[in-house]
């Protein structure tokens, strides 16, 4: 939260123009977009491919666990699915292998923070259950990235892509387009997954994440205190304007594809403030069996695990729907389902905890931008391995020797193999 939820209230009180623009953004999505849910049913352990094609072509893909349920939100059109088990792991849907076509899905209206109940409900649009292979005429479905590079333009601008820090995807016009106008930036940018170097299967991923209205540049400082010949540091961006269900959810989807294709020995999560958040919903989403096993260190700077006062306080007063204050109030239904099954036993949790700055804006104790409380809640607390109180304010934390003296602690504590406890 280098520009907290308190700066975003204050756009609100001088003028709103902002806030009018994102609510025309939301409401644009919900007439133009439709969701295409669905739910795999295999009786495979392992997960299956689900490609969504329109005209025979490509669009998205998605690692769906058996049971599991999936999504794409797209433009209101005509869609198929395609899914397959990818018995010898090489992304392609080969003679042999079970699948799935399903030329005519089912769409729904576009719901951006649908309940559990809402999504149960959505997966039985389109339930998929591969079976042998027959005469039914199916596109070709390679997923390899070289193939992915050359089909889909996204892809190869935003998965795997080497960056810098420099990268004018992530300056400060797109960061506020992409909190005030996230269907711009999804159609302008849209989610990335990138590397800092090529990619090695020698080191170790780490995935960073940064918190509201601001970019991977967050993490610059701290990533220079990371030994690059040991781990790869990879930069998770997304619109912080998107409800954050939707964007754990992409996360967990990335994390999944790189167990897929990598198959990393195991990998770690850095997050600041609410990319705390979707650190730990995407570790929810995540299954038993496949990348979660692999997930090992938890490391969270500075996270609001309650919440925010003025994103409850900018949804009392402000007649229209900004999805991050809903999500962001204390008590809100992401929050609460947020602790609502424990972390897998074997992830690591570090906290970092931010406490000097205190902002006078703010009635209770803080770090010049979330409450102490909203960091230091209880059930937060409980499953924190290590918990380390940071002379820092909120945005100092990120800068820090002593944060990039833990990180490198939190790194050395590891076990030579897996993630079990160095306890």
């Amino acid at each position: 939260m280098a520009r907290p939820l308190l700066t975003l209230l204050l756009a609100l009180l001088l003028g709103g123009c902002q806030l009018w623009a994102l609510d025309r953004q939301v409401k644009m999505a919900q007439r133009s977009m439709v969701l295409i849910p669905g739910q795999l049913q295999a009786t495979a352990a392992q997960p299956a491919l689900v490609a969504l094609y329109a005209e025979g072509n490509l669009l998205a893909y998605r690692s769906v666990r058996p049971g599991g349920f999936f999504y794409f939100s797209m433009a209101a059109g005509d869609y198929s699915l395609l899914a397959f088990e990818d018995r010898n792991g090489n992304l392609r849907l080969d003679p042999d292998e079970p699948r799935h076509w399903q030329a005519q899905a089912r769409t729904a209206p576009l719901q951006l923070q649908p309940s559990e109940e809402q999504r149960s409900a959505l997966g039985q649009l389109n339930v998929l259950q591969p079976q042998a292979a027959d005469d039914t005429p199916l596109p070709e479905l390679d997923l390899g990235l070289e193939r992915l590079y050359r089909d889909l333009p996204k892809v190869r601008h935003n998965y795997l892509r080497v960056v810098d820090f420099d990268d004018p995807r992530f300056s400060a016009q797109r960061t506020a387009q992409g909190a005030w106008q996230p269907l711009d930036f999804l159609s302008e940018v849209g989610y990335g997954l990138y590397v800092l170097e090529p990619w090695s299967p020698d080191k170790e991923p780490i995935v960073l994440l940064h918190g509201i209205n601001d970019s991977p540049r967050v993490w610059r400082e701290l990533a220079a205190g990371i030994d690059r010949t040991r781990y790869q540091l990879l930069l998770f961006h997304y619109p912080s304007g998107m409800p954050l269900n939707n964007s754990a959810y992409l996360l967990s989807e990335a994390l999944r594809d790189l167990q897929l294709r990598y198959a990393p020995k195991r990998l770690h999560l850095f997050a600041h403030s609410m990319g705390g958040l979707l650190a730990r919903r995407a570790t929810q989403l995540l299954h038993p069996g496949n990348a979660d096993e692999q997930l090992c260190l938890l490391v969270t700077l500075a996270t609001p695990w309650g919440g925010h006062p003025s994103a409850a306080t900018g949804a009392a007063r402000v007649p229209l729907d900004v999805p991050v204050w809903r999500d962001m109030a204390p008590g809100s239904a992401f929050l609460q389902q947020l602790f609502a099954t424990p972390l897998p036993a074997h992830v690591r949790q570090w906290q970092l905890v931010a406490y000097a700055g205190n902002s006078r804006i703010i009635a209770e104790p803080n770090d010049g931008s979330v409450p102490l409380a909203s960091q230091l809640l209880p059930a937060a607390q409980d499953e924190a391995e290590r918990l380390y109180l940071v002379e820092e304010n909120h945005t100092g934390i990120m800068r820090s020797a002593r944060s990039q003296a833990l990180l490198r602690r939190a790194l050395a504590s590891l076990p030579e193999e897996g993630c079990a406890s160095g306890q």
